[in-house]
């Protein structure tokens, strides 16, 4: 193969990696994993699905950039709900968003309690009055990942139920 050749094979192997690696971060992809999550809380109850908000997402951008250290630390505003997430490793935004649906179990919609576990994550990703996102994520100075979404209007408000 001549050299040209290979440049050429090189360089699209490398597009294409860039690809992947953007796979599952699209804002796209934190609206369709958000909405699946709405969407599976019960046959009975209809949640509205939740859309992508270039304001929101400017903010959660602008805090995930703060956080290249890999801090667990929440951005402390009130103006949006928040959930964030850590690896040490990469992380996609759709890997979050699933973290975060996973602590459904921990949570009793009878009693609006959490039990044996945390849940929190869990009612912000279903809080039926959150209807519009921003999420961002970050490669952390020690090779981790941090990924934060903020929720407009904010959700678990104390003695509300999410839905």
């Amino acid at each position: 193969m001549g050299s040209f050749s290979l440049l050429c094979v090189l360089g699209l192997s490398l597009i294409i990696m860039g690809d992947i690696a953007h796979a599952q971060n699209s804002p796209s992809d934190y609206v369709k994993a958000h909405n699946i999550a709405r969407f599976n809380v019960s046959t009975l109850i209809q949640i509205p699905d939740v859309v992508w908000d270039k304001n929101v997402a400017a903010f959660a951008r602008t805090y995930a950039n703060q956080r290249k250290d890999c801090q667990l630390k929440h951005s402390g505003n009130n103006r949006y709900g928040e959930n964030i997430a850590i690896s040490t490793g990469d992380m996609s935004g759709k890997e979050a968003v699933k973290l975060w649906a996973e602590e459904k179990p921990h949570y009793d919609s009878y009693r609006n309690i959490c039990f044996d576990g945390e849940c929190n994550h869990y009612t912000q990703v279903v809080w039926r009055k959150s209807l519009r996102i921003g999420c961002a994520k970050v490669k952390c100075d020690n090779g981790g990942t941090f990924v934060t979404c903020n929720y407009s209007p904010p959700g678990n408000r104390p003695g509300e139920m999410p839905y």
